[in-house]
């Protein structure tokens, strides 16, 4: 019999054969970004490319997105760099209560309430700045600048003597507080699963109190003092985990608090607050969160005697780098 020739295989089947080998890997890429990151470190990963840059289906498209915008938060910092910094500010609609007394050198002094004997306003609106930056994924460095003031005018009800100037009843006063505070601290996360974060935190706080009291435009006492005062405590983070485009929103809820009693001295802190911290480019995070804080002092120190306390609700606005 004559032979016919080779059997062969038509090009078309080697060209499909090849097409399928070359493709596959690239839908079950995304098998290896078991904890998806905020931004893909090269195009050649992303699993909507196949030979060429042909796209391939539009639900790999649909995961890709979801890797981008952070389906996971396992992975907090971009895979080429070792650190992020935050910069942000806030206004904390506060709301003062408290006394303090202030002696003379002499010793002269009572202890008068700041909004029912000095008359000052009780709820102000103040603005808040801080930076922080993060190292190795656990140590966050941190430093807050807060310049807090409050002030008005008014009339004393009662008698009483401030740092050694005699206040009569229906006296005109003018009285101001400010308590400005560099705040340098330091936190260590340990990570509870994939969703939660806690660990300790350690404040020092520099503080400079400033206090004013006037009467009759004639007698002034202008008391400053500048106190330094460490603190200790700890923090939590539950980073719920989301899929689809819920993710993108990358919402959480933290709390912290902090305390030390030094020299006869209190200080206190406790803040929570909810948030969210959408990506608005590559390598950079808008964050916003609202809480409630409070900050309390109590105690003596030098010739300052205080029971204060500043607390309420405030608005965060951030970005991340």
């Amino acid at each position: 019999m004559a032979a016919r020739g080779t059997m062969g295989i038509p090009c078309a089947v080697i060209l499909l054969v090849v097409l399928l080998m070359t493709t596959g890997p690239a839908w079950a890429g995304d098998a290896r970004y078991r904890y998806p990151i905020k931004v893909r470190v090269s195009e050649a990963d992303s699993p909507s490319y196949g030979m060429g840059g042909v796209r391939v289906t539009s639900q790999d498209r649909l995961r890709d997105w979801e890797t981008a915008a952070g389906a996971s938060n396992a992975e907090i910092l971009c895979p080429r760099r070792g650190f992020t910094f935050t910069g942000g500010m806030r206004p904390f609609f506060s709301n003062l209560i408290g006394s303090t007394k202030v002696v003379s050198r002499g010793g002269e002094g009572t202890f008068l309430a700041l909004s029912g004997h000095l008359r000052i306003p009780s709820q102000n609106t103040l603005w808040e700045f801080y930076s922080t930056l993060r190292l190795w994924d656990r140590v966050s460095l941190n430093l807050q600048y807060l310049p807090w003031h409050w002030g008005g005018p008014g009339h004393i009800p009662t008698d009483g003597n401030f740092g050694g100037v005699l206040l009569h009843a229906n006296d005109p006063i003018h009285a101001e507080l400010g308590i400005s505070q560099f705040v340098l601290g330091a936190d260590y996360d340990v990570s509870l699963g994939r969703d939660v974060v806690f660990g300790p935190n350690g404040d020092l706080h520099l503080i400079k109190w400033k206090q004013r009291v006037a009467r009759d435009a004639a007698e002034a006492v202008d008391f400053s003092q500048t106190m330094i005062q460490p603190a200790i405590g700890g923090h939590v983070r539950y980073d719920p985990s989301n899929t689809g485009y819920f993710s993108w929103f990358k919402p959480y809820v933290e709390g912290r608090f902090s305390w030390m009693s030094l020299y006869g001295l209190g200080l206190s802190t406790w803040d929570m607050a909810a948030g969210i911290a959408p990506p608005v480019s590559r390598n950079v995070d808008a964050g916003i969160k609202l809480g409630y804080k409070q900050w309390k002092i109590e105690g003596n120190r030098g010739r300052l005697f205080a029971d204060v306390a500043v607390e309420g609700p405030y608005l965060d606005f951030s970005l991340r780098f």
